[in-house]
């Protein structure tokens, strides 16, 4: 029987008739069958040496020096870095630089470097040991493919497809703020055309609101549930800080029942969304907005009858020409009955 240590030793070829091959074959058999990990501490490891962990192979392209080693029936794990690899064929992977401070490590600097080769297939990449909320930019022989926050386990993620022998090095790029504070919306209005008005000539509607954050703001956005049941997300701006609105003539151009609420995040990607408000648009022919056409609103426009004013100056005017006559109650009258309030 040989010590941990000693059999960590065999890593470097034949000791006590240990071969790293028998030794690998010892671990995986020990962690399969029940659960256990394989931890040498302060191991030396040189290119002839070799770990295997199911289809992958993990080898060094020069000699390193590892605090600990972890190796599982599913990963392995280098000092705090640990490799998750999904493969649908055998992968090697040549580990070139590991960074042995990487919750210490600053923006720029480079966290993990290695080589991958198989023959085809996507292949995912999930390695562990990175602060929370940090951000990575990995690169692919030198060329950025994508970008990588570290989940609430740690864990950075990226894919590969396209194969040969691949170089990949990974890059701290931003570290999380550590605001968690969301920002704060107020003093929700709306202001609209008076009298309300279908027709985009004339009628309008503004949302407003007041938006503040304990860092910065980055993004408001108007959310519009429109009658016909669609969403409308619009982006509300801003001209005097912390101040946002969002004035259309289109957005609530259909008569109906709208409901819209305000969402905004900050430069930390809290996010926040108002309460719900309801506004109803009434047709151009609902004369007292009540939801039906009726007598009454014939009786209203019999009350202004032959007056004069600007196109669109009271709702009276159904058609906007600047005269209360014959068409408008003939519009009405065509739409003598209907409900639109749903």
């Amino acid at each position: 029987m040989i010590s941990p240590v000693e059999e960590a030793g065999c890593l470097h070829g034949e000791k006590n008739g240990c071969t790293m091959k028998k030794l690998l074959l010892v671990v995986g058999m020990v962690s399969l069958l029940l659960g256990f990990s394989f931890l040498a501490p302060a191991v030396i490891i040189d290119p002839s040496m070799q770990f295997i962990v199911g289809n992958e192979t993990y080898k060094v392209n020069a000699t390193m020096v590892f605090d600990q080693i972890i190796i599982s029936s599913s990963y392995i794990v280098f000092n705090e870095t640990g490799f998750y690899v999904y493969s649908p064929n055998s992968i090697t992977i040549t580990l070139v630089y590991i960074n042995d401070d990487v919750i210490g490590a600053a923006n720029g600097e480079k966290i993990v470097d290695f080589y991958a080769t198989t023959t085809a297939g996507t292949v995912w990449c999930n390695l562990s040991g990175f602060p929370v909320g940090n951000e990575y930019v990995i690169k692919r022989n030198g060329v950025t493919v994508s970008t990588s926050v570290a989940n609430a386990s740690g864990f950075i993620s990226f894919s590969n497809a396209a194969w040969s022998t691949q170089r990949f090095q990974i890059f701290q790029q931003a570290q999380a703020s550590g605001d968690s504070t969301p920002p704060q919306i107020s003093g929700v209005t709306r202001t609209t055309s008076n009298p309300l008005d279908t027709d985009p000539l004339y009628g309008w509607v503004n949302v407003s609101c007041t938006v503040t954050d304990n860092v910065a703001v980055s993004q408001v956005i108007l959310r519009i549930h429109t009658p016909g049941g669609s969403w409308n997300n619009v982006s509300m701006v801003t001209r005097t800080t912390g101040k946002y609105y969002y004035r259309s003539t289109t957005a609530f151009s259909s008569a109906g029942n709208y409901s819209y609420s305000i969402w905004a995040k900050d430069t930390s990607n809290n996010a926040v969304t108002s309460s719900t408000v309801l506004f109803s648009m009434p047709p151009r022919w609902d004369m007292n907005s009540d939801g039906v056409v009726t007598i009454l609103d014939l009786v209203l426009i019999s009350n202004h009858y032959s007056e004069i004013g600007a196109s669109g100056w009271i709702r009276e005017d159904v058609d906007n020409n600047g005269r209360v006559q014959i068409l408008d109650m003939s519009l009405v009258s065509v739409h003598f009955g209907e409900e639109w309030w749903s």
